[in-house]
């Protein structure tokens, strides 16, 4: 194995590809396969741009994990602005950067961009349906409300029950 990394440069050899090699090469006798086969496994193994390949795999595996481990702190970070505004709000008089945070704290693009935070913080992303009335008369018509959503604007029908086609 080492002279496999030796001739691939000796740099950053993948442990994955490197215990792959190692494999082959120990195993070689008990293969069942031409020798010009397991060279080319042997130089693909050790070739530069499949160490290329798991070096960018690798990479964006380490960049999933760590957006995984990236949550929100806080879900009601809209709340936490309103308590800041009231504890400030007493001293915008006295302090100019107090009133220029107040003033940014109202501001509706970041009040929006809260909104928006709390609710991908809270995974609250679908319109919420009414609750089915459980109080029905047996003689009453079923009806059954459907929400259609188009981007951001609902849309609602209203489908009757067919006593024949259920």
């Amino acid at each position: 194995m080492s002279v496999a990394m030796e001739q691939n440069g000796g740099g950053a050899f993948d442990p994955a590809l490197a215990g792959l090699l190692e494999s082959l090469v120990g195993s070689r006798d008990a293969i069942s396969a031409s020798k010009e086969e397991l060279d080319f496994l042997s130089n693909l193994l050790q070739s530069k741009e499949l160490h290329a390949l798991f070096k960018v795999y690798n990479s964006i595996v380490d960049r999933v994990r760590d957006d995984r481990r990236c949550s929100p702190v806080l879900s009601s970070s809209m709340q936490t602005t309103l308590d800041v505004m009231e504890v400030i709000l007493p001293r915008i008089a006295l302090s100019d950067t107090s009133r220029q945070l107040f003033q940014l704290l109202q501001n509706p693009h970041i009040q929006g961009l809260l909104c928006a935070h709390d609710a991908v913080a809270q995974k609250d992303y679908l319109p919420r349906l009414p609750d089915i009335p459980q109080e029905m008369d047996e003689d009453e018509e079923t009806i059954k409300i459907v929400q259609l959503v188009k981007s951001t604007e609902p849309l609602g029908a209203t489908i009757k029950t067919d006593e024949e086609n259920g």
